[in-house]
């Protein structure tokens, strides 16, 4: 009786043990199949941010080269205006001769009209000495006239000259600011996207910081079931190991009960001087042992 009970706690443990067993493998199954999931969702993760990263790099070699075009861009700008106040100078200074220069050409022509017609009077009239002088006095002042004229005239065309070169300076000036505008634009564009996705690259570097621990916790997880069934394995298999010696020994014993049965009545044969087969004679001379030779 104490070994079918203690056979039935066996079984139970056993049954116990094996369900134990079950539910710590579909456990174990299911945490390495998240584990399996997290790492590729991290190995996706880890390829955008790549992706997002080799796009920062290109966007700052390009923001780099911006930067220096727009600052090349400054300097021209700062040497036109340099140019462009030179030029309005030289303007403001010629301004007093541009009044006077308006009727230059005329009259520049009346006062050389005037002197050759003095001086074909010198040279052709038969003139008094004092009439003479008059004229050589008057040729004199005119030519000082001409001087001035013509001194006016320069400067006029130095103006006119000065304009057209201010008007291509601005025109110079007008295209240089709109390249540094339209580069500047193009900057903080390129700021914005830098912005945009160094926030991405933040997200996703929580993501996966997020994914890695949640990796090492259901990896921890895994440790512990592995200790779990390495401590309850072994006790299940001990546990069948008794339960087989117990069934063991309880066939032993009834084939013992069996063979003793049989001694006894192969024993009474012989007293009573009944004829013997020959399993009598196997179980009388233990030639039989459990039934079987």
């Amino acid at each position: 009786m104490q070994n079918v009970s203690d056979e039935e706690k066996l079984l139970q443990q056993i049954d116990e043990l094996r369900e134990q067993i079950k539910h710590l493998k579909e456990q174990r199954a299911e945490v390495a199949s998240r584990i399996r999931e997290l790492k590729a969702e991290r190995r996706e993760l880890i390829e955008k941010i790549k992706g997002y990263r080799s796009e920062l790099q290109k966007l700052r070699e390009t923001l780099n080269g911006l930067k220096e075009e727009r600052q090349n861009l400054i300097g021209q700008r700062r040497e036109l205006i340099k140019k462009i106040r030179q030029v309005k100078s030289k303007l403001f200074d010629k301004k007093s001769a541009l009044s006077n220069a308006r009727d230059a050409n005329i009259t520049i022509g009346k006062i050389r009209s005037r002197i050759d017609r003095l001086e074909w009077r010198i040279i052709t009239e038969s003139l008094p000495l004092e009439e003479e002088n008059r004229i050589i006095r008057e040729i004199a002042r005119l030519e000082a006239m001409l001087e001035k004229a013509l001194e006016a005239r320069r400067a006029y065309e130095e103006c006119k000259e000065l304009k057209a070169e201010l008007k291509s300076l601005m025109i110079e000036l007008n295209d240089v600011n709109k390249k540094i505008n339209d580069i500047s634009e193009r900057i903080n564009n390129i700021r914005s996207r830098i912005g945009a996705l160094k926030g991405d690259v933040n997200n996703l570097q929580q993501e996966i910081d997020k994914r890695s621990k949640e990796i090492m916790e259901n990896a921890q997880k895994l440790a512990e079931i592995t200790e779990q069934l390495n401590e309850i394995v072994p006790k299940y298999r001990e546990a069948q190991s008794k339960l087989r010696e117990i069934r063991l020994g309880r066939k032993k014993a009834m084939e013992e009960a069996i063979l003793s049965k049989k001694r006894e009545e192969a024993e009474r044969k012989l007293r009573e001087g009944r004829r013997l087969t020959i399993e009598d004679l196997k179980v009388l001379y233990g030639l039989e042992d459990g039934g079987g030779a």
